[in-house]
């Protein structure tokens, strides 16, 4: 009976690779044969020691952002570029309704970012919000869904509730880098839980220029958070 539920539900419901969109075969899993041979090679050094962006030269240790913009969290990590199937992967995540996406993504977050994650040994994970009105559009928060994947996989504890979006924004990515910081003046509020942690790990599905992280790092350490790191699956290029 079960068996016969599952073929049901695959007819109605057919799972589809998370890179092409393709429908899958019964034995596959995430990905079609094809897509798992164009498998993403992650970010290797040299990369900026704050950031995680690669740079282009070795004996540089900062990107440019990082050099002339100081950030307030400690580290962070992006695992791969935002190119490629992976750019296709979490616009179907974040635009298409690909929810069924954000397993895979979060598994892969796992799978790269175990390394980072043990280094910094972070007591709680928070998935960096949306605001309350692009919740109920999407249905669901993308950064949450690889967080959860995340607290799962290390046994780490996940608070949704330290971090909330009280002010709906203008998209960062209209925005140029003075205007993605005045645009995120006030969007933040941050619980004085939040302050019981030393180490917080924020995750998100994409950097960029880092505003976003920045300023939640930013009122975490004001309410007494000592060190604030963040993962994403994807970061853009440095310099």
């Amino acid at each position: 009976m079960h068996r016969i539920t599952e073929y049901l539900l695959d007819w109605i419901y057919p799972r589809r690779c998370a890179f092409c969109d393709g429908i899958l075969l019964r034995k596959e899993r995430y990905l079609c044969s094809k897509c798992k041979k164009q498998m993403p090679v992650p970010v290797r050094e040299p990369r900026c020691k704050k950031c995680g962006k690669p740079i282009e030269r070795e004996e540089r240790e900062y990107c440019h952002d990082c050099t002339a913009h100081p950030q307030n969290y400690d580290s962070g990590c992006g695992l791969f570029l935002y190119q490629g199937v992976l750019k296709d992967a979490l616009m179907g995540l974040k635009f298409h309704e690909r929810k069924e996406y954000g397993e895979f993504l979060g598994k892969l977050m796992c799978w790269y970012g175990k390394e980072f994650i043990l280094r910094v040994q972070p007591e709680v994970i928070v998935p960096v919000p949306i605001h309350k009105k692009k919740r109920q559009i999407r249905g669901y928060n993308q950064a949450e869904l690889l967080a959860d994947k995340i607290s799962s996989g290390f046994s780490i504890p996940l608070r949704t509730d330290l971090v909330l979006r009280k002010k709906f924004t203008k998209a960062q990515k209209e925005l140029n880098r003075q205007d993605r910081r005045r645009n995120l003046e006030q969007a933040f509020y941050v619980n004085s839980q939040a302050g019981r942690y030393e180490k917080v790990l924020l995750v998100d599905d994409i950097y960029t220029t880092g505003s976003t992280v920045d300023a939640i790092a930013g009122k975490l350490k004001q309410q007494g958070v000592k060190e604030v790191y963040f993962l994403t699956l994807c970061i853009g290029n440095g310099m």
